[in-house]
């Protein structure tokens, strides 16, 4: 059985990376070694983006 991987890119922005931790995601590295984030699961990874745009909507105000 073939394992899915849920990543997003990596971002050096300190809220990004603390919605990462929330979520239960972890930093991680790609096949070629660029760092990327890691989530358990797809719901992990769509609260993330959730979190993430819910942020970029208020720095837009």
């Amino acid at each position: 059985m073939n394992e899915v991987f849920y990543t997003e890119p990596f971002s050096d922005h300190r809220r990004d990376q603390i919605n990462l931790t929330t979520v239960g995601g972890s930093i991680s590295y790609d096949l070629k070694g660029n760092p990327c984030f890691h989530f358990p699961t797809a719901e992990a990874r769509n609260e993330y983006l959730s979190r993430k745009f819910k942020e970029k909507g208020r720095e837009a105000k």
